[in-house]
């Protein structure tokens, strides 16, 4: 995000590089038990040839080791299924010291400091029964999570950036908080000491975002396992910031739904806006490597207008997209095909429409 750094974690992104040059037509139709390096795991083959391997664990995390250092491998059962709530509590539990406790809800289990910050279960529950209630009455099928949902609060953000740092992951400097797409748990700190009842408004886009990311991957709205346009996905977890969007429990108008850092950006670079600013941002995830804020920027207006004036367009369009086939390249070409199936092939008229709807925010 721009305005506050948090940790973008394209960890896919770099995997689908070291896929499996033949792999087998997977993933298997079992799961397996092995130990790998002194580790025992428990999950399905997704693909994989002599060299490599890649396995859904029953944890939700992706493993990637060498066939040749599994050891004692053998079947447990069919499909995937992964760990109950009940299972994956008493794993995180062996995972932490015993300053943290762990509490669950239905989709939730919440690593946190011992005392009040209890609450955060509550709160990422809620967060989540109102991202799956906005896609639902959009059109977009919801599927179960098929693991338990972990996420890690730590009780300041010197305690989260120790954690980073102890399992090797460098944060950047005003990191508030992010989800790893790798392990599938989301991690933070409570800007608020875990006071019940309190504002925890501090980072709390940062911990809306990063919810986003990990509920939308686990419930198909995005697909861990195949390549995810950066705009589309990152425009969602933006528009999910606003308070108008997430918080479910009341009625807001447009205006509450706006994200007003994104639209000011937005605004700020219609002067130098191309006519071919939609195809360039859809064909590829470059302009995030060029030109950051203007790309986020466009990303989460881009995102709302579809949502607020196409919403059943925009739903099949990510549907769509989710539904690519796993570890698959996804070429420009095909991003602007897919975008054009669902939205027309006219992309500088959708502009013109993109800036009057734009104009006419302002002026509500």
């Amino acid at each position: 995000m721009i305005g506050r750094t948090i940790l973008l974690v394209f960890a896919l992104g770099i995997q689908f590089a070291a896929v499996p040059t033949v792999c087998a037509e997977g993933p298997a139709k079992f799961m397996m038990a092995t130990q790998v390096d002194g580790k025992k795991l428990e999950g399905q083959p997704l693909v994989w040839d002599q060299r490599q391997m890649f396995l859904l664990g029953r944890d939700g995390a992706l493993y990637d080791f060498a066939p040749k250092k599994a050891e004692n491998s053998r079947k447990i059962g069919r499909g995937f299924r992964g760990y109950s709530i009940g299972e994956m509590r008493q794993r995180v539990r062996e995972e932490f010291d015993r300053s943290f406790e762990v509490s669950t809800t239905n989709h939730f289990v919440v690593v946190h400091p011992r005392g009040e910050w209890s609450a955060w279960s509550a709160r990422l529950e809620s967060l989540y029964r109102s991202f799956t209630h906005y896609m639902n009455v959009r059109g977009f099928n919801i599927q179960p999570p098929s693991v338990p949902l972990v996420a890690v609060v730590f009780r300041n953000q010197s305690a989260y950036y120790r954690y980073a740092a102890a399992n090797g992951s460098q944060l950047q400097p005003g990191t508030l908080g992010h989800y790893d797409p790798q392990s599938n748990r989301i991690f933070l700190f409570d800007a608020n000491s875990g006071r019940s009842g309190g504002d925890w408004s501090n980072n709390a886009e940062t911990i809306i975002h990063e919810a986003t990311h990990q509920t939308a991957y686990n419930v198909g709205v995005h697909r861990r396992f195949a390549e995810q346009p950066r705009w589309l996905v990152e425009g969602l977890a933006m528009m999910f910031e606003s308070r108008g969007v997430w918080d479910a429990r009341s009625t807001y108008t447009r205006k509450d739904r706006i994200n007003k850092d994104r639209l000011n950006d937005f605004r700020r670079g219609l002067e130098a806006r191309s006519s071919n600013q939609i195809k360039r941002l859809v064909a590829s995830d470059q302009l995030f490597r060029t030109s950051a804020r203007t790309a986020y920027a466009d990303a989460w207006t881009l995102t709302f207008f579809l949502s607020e004036t196409r919403p059943m367009q925009y739903s099949n369009y990510l549907a769509r997209v989710a539904a690519r086939k796993a570890f698959s390249k996804y070429s420009a070409r095909a991003r602007v095909a897919d975008f054009a199936k669902a939205f027309g092939s006219d992309l500088e008229m959708l502009d013109v429409q993109l800036q009057r709807f734009v104009e006419e925010m302002g002026k509500k």
